[in-house]
């Protein structure tokens, strides 16, 4: 992480990596989802929550349980789970150590589908594991997200939008804003090619805006946290899956 990426990734809350995966990594990862097309789920939360604009003709498409999944398809979401592009990121804003907190999700989105509200903000809260600091000359982060777009996200399409530098508010985000009715200048549309990566400190204020893209949206989340602390209530069973026993060291030891 150079100290242009440091720089920004302080004053904004993210960073935008262009071209982390290659079409063939983009194209292996997408082959395996069509292969398990019969896993995805809606969600049964409300994900727009009270908004009068974020709603759509239908819910987003979630698919969970990738790592876990027969060879070869399980094999491109393992090689994400330790990817040499992004761990020196990760080294930086988590310390050594770190660790999957959870995921990878799945979230697809066809033209028509809902958003998301917009959550998070640095302001001040309880669950310290989702916070942003800085202190003796170096960015400490809590669960932080690396967002993989297996799909082009262009203006105009929706999908990933934040409010940049807003992981270091000190006031609550307004309801409206939340809801994406008002005060829409300070949103940030992220767009960005199939291969891109984005890295996001949870504490930074982000959401989904209504998919309107022809194609179908692909974003592939894996949710990370620093080795001291856990924000996911406990999302694998206690006993070792057996998965895991034809893993590498490397990738068993981000499931620790």
């Amino acid at each position: 992480m150079n100290d242009d990426d440091k720089f920004f990734f302080d004053l904004k809350g993210f960073v935008h990596l262009k071209g982390v995966l290659s079409q063939e990594e983009v194209a292996r990862c997408n082959a395996a989802i069509d292969a398990h097309a019969d896993r995805f789920f809606q969600t049964e939360r409300t994900l727009e929550g009270d908004s009068k604009v974020l709603g759509g003709t239908d819910k987003q498409k979630w698919m969970e349980g990738m790592l876990e999944w027969e060879r070869p398809h399980c094999e491109p979401f393992r090689d994400l789970l330790v990817h040499a592009k992004i761990q020196p990121y990760l080294n930086e804003l988590l310390g050594g150590g770190y660790r999957l907190d959870h995921g990878p999700l799945l979230i697809a989105m066809d033209k028509g589908d809902g958003g998301h509200y917009l959550h998070g903000g640095g302001v001040e809260r309880q669950d310290f594991s989702q916070t942003y600091t800085f202190k003796f000359g170096r960015m400490f982060c809590g669960l932080t997200a690396v967002e993989f777009q297996l799909a082009d996200e262009g203006p105009g399409d929706g999908g990933l939008a934040v409010i940049p530098g807003s992981h270091k508010a000190n006031f609550p985000l307004p309801e409206k804003l939340s809801l994406y009715e008002e005060h829409r200048e300070y949103v940030k549309e992220i767009h960005s090619q199939a291969g891109d990566a984005i890295i996001f400190t949870e504490a930074l204020t982000h959401g989904t805006l209504v998919w309107q893209g022809e194609h179908q949206r692909r974003s592939l989340i894996y949710k990370y946290s620093p080795s001291f602390q856990a924000h996911a209530p406990g999302y694998h069973q206690t006993q070792v899956p057996d998965y895991i026993l034809d893993m590498s060291d490397e990738e068993r030891a981000m499931l620790s």
